[in-house]
């Protein structure tokens, strides 16, 4: 097949340590983000979890104070005297524990602030990278003669006889003729060219798992603080989803590619087994390890990502346009954490329940 259009932009990107603890089960988000921290070596910034929920955790005793003054000094006085011997609050008491509560709120979101900033850059300087890397592999492709670029694809048009009525046969056609002219040296490209794509899954498991732990992070916490936290004390209107910006269709685009990338490679090899008698393909496979290099699979982006970009997909439809600004300003509308569901689970847009599908 011909990639179209595709700049070939090589970039280098340095290496980055991909988490291999795999499945977290039931392991509580905190060790969950801390063993990814320390296993990742590439000094990427992530969401400062535990300051932010301290942050959340202040805030909220603050507030259970203020009510419970506030609960004393309506008593106090309606009864004439404060409940529990305790002298009542005074507005000016009141007035200060409000400014604290919502000083503390500020500096939860200066903290949210700061972070995606700074996550914000290191996501697009990967997919810098990973755009890099799936260039590469595509001149790779090309240079071995399994991927036709498509200024080939023309020069080839114009010496053939007759137009050409179905590009992806010529392709094909291409691929088996270099097989059968050098099926050695095919061989040892196509094994280079499955430790490269190895390489280049690792590097796109690492992103695609560094914007889901962090996508994961951002909803519990801005979650959480939505539903503790009453309208009225809130430095932010809510719901804030800031961290959607995160998850991009460039970054989804750029995984598809890499899973591209590995049909392809399975296609040359079932080729070069077509185009090889047996024993020769044998012979020629003994030389380079018995086997082909095993090809590994990338999952691509995790749930929390894919609702990120259903609930996108979703808010940008005519009809559901209007909730976000109506659920800031609407206290009798739906209940707290409505747009921070969790991955899985129902979720009720514009009236309808829709169910995340895995």
């Amino acid at each position: 097949p011909s990639l179209q259009g595709q700049p070939f932009v090589v970039l280098h990107a340095g290496p980055l340590q991909l988490c291999k603890s795999g499945l977290f089960g039931a392991m509580r988000f905190g060790k969950k983000l801390a063993l990814q921290v320390m296993e990742d070596n590439s000094g990427a910034p992530y969401l400062s979890h535990k300051p932010m929920k301290e942050a959340i955790n202040r805030t909220v005793r603050e507030l259970r104070l203020y009510q419970a003054r506030m609960q004393g000094w309506q008593e106090g006085g309606n009864a004439g005297g404060a409940a529990g011997g305790m002298a009542p609050a005074s507005s000016e008491e009141l007035a200060e524990l409000e400014e604290r509560i919502a000083s503390f709120d500020r500096q939860l979101f200066a903290l949210v602030d700061d972070d995606l900033a700074r996550i914000h850059q290191h996501v697009r300087l990967g997919e810098t990278s990973l755009q890099g890397l799936l260039a590469q592999q595509q001149r790779h492709l090309i240079d071995a003669s399994l991927l036709v670029e498509e200024s080939q694809m023309q020069r080839l048009e114009k010496i053939l006889p007759q137009a050409v009525e179905d590009r992806a046969s010529l392709c094909r056609q291409v691929v088996e003729l270099r097989i059968q002219s050098d099926p050695v040296a095919v061989a040892n490209d196509l094994q280079n060219l499955g430790a490269e794509y190895n390489a280049l899954v690792d590097f796109a498991a690492q992103h695609s798992q560094y914007l889901e732990i962090n996508v994961a992070g951002f909803r519990k916490l801005l979650k959480r603080h939505e539903k503790q936290i009453p309208h009225r004390f809130r430095s932010r209107p809510m719901p804030c989803l800031g961290f959607h910006r995160l998850v991009t269709h460039t970054s989804r685009n750029l995984l598809d590619m890499v899973r591209q990338m590995q049909a392809l490679l399975v296609d040359a090899r079932q080729r070069f087994h077509n185009a090889v008698a047996p024993d020769q393909a044998a012979q020629i496979l003994r030389a380079s390890g018995g086997q082909w290099v095993e090809l590994q699979e990338l999952r691509g982006l995790g749930p929390e990502c894919e609702m990120v970009l259903n609930i996108q997909r979703q808010l940008k439809d005519p009809m559901n346009s209007h909730l976000v600004g109506d659920l800031g300003s609407d206290l009798g509308g739906p209940s707290p954490g409505f747009l921070y569901p969790k991955p899985g689970g129902p979720m009720r847009i514009g009236g309808q329940q829709q169910q995340q599908q895995q």
